[in-house]
């Protein structure tokens, strides 16, 4: 789950690659920068510190990424450091990576159902989807033992609802209002 914060910084990053036409040359950059200063312990709470100057970090954040990533990428890393928001790193790459889908048309969908779902059930669930979210689908399963039967997706806040659980709390909203 991504911050508010998170999601503004990013929005502004892939922004600024749209309008270059640098959207996956910026999104491959910034997972590198996110793994060589976020995937390393030390280096995150390094640069989560408040007590160490912005000077110093910045100092860490051009050494470890001088001339392997875009200009840009480091000057608005330098405005995370400056404005607090270096712990931010992990959720600004992950929403960017998900502002890259949605532009390529792409929708990560998670599927709750019963029962694991064999390859033919997710392959028809996968082309349903497509055809209603008028993306292509990247499916996710998992097993929720909750559901009586058939299925929950879930992408980008929406969720769609094919579970006989469903069903009943609808049946039962109709039978409140009469």
């Amino acid at each position: 789950m991504t911050s508010h914060v998170s999601r503004n910084y990013a929005r502004a990053l892939f922004d600024l690659a749209a309008e270059t036409s640098s959207m996956d040359a910026m999104a491959e950059d910034l997972r590198a920068a996110r793994d060589a200063l976020w995937g390393n312990r030390e280096a995150r709470d390094f640069l989560s510190n408040r007590l160490i100057s912005r000077v110093t970090k910045k100092n860490i954040v051009r050494a470890g990424l001088q001339g392997a990533v875009d200009e840009r990428l480091v000057t608005f890393l330098f405005l995370m450091v400056d404005r607090g928001r270096a712990g931010l790193l992990g959720e600004v790459s992950e929403e960017f990576d998900r502002l890259c889908r949605l532009a390529h048309g792409i929708r990560r969908v998670t599927v709750a159902s019963a029962f694991p779902l064999g390859a033919e059930e997710k392959t028809l669930l996968t082309r349903a989807l497509e055809k209603r979210l008028s993306a292509v689908v990247e499916l996710e399963t998992e097993v929720r033992p909750s559901l009586i039967g058939g299925v929950v997706a879930t992408s980008e806040g929406q969720e769609i609802e094919f579970s006989i659980e469903g069903r009943l709390k609808e049946l039962a909203e109709q039978m409140e209002k009469r």
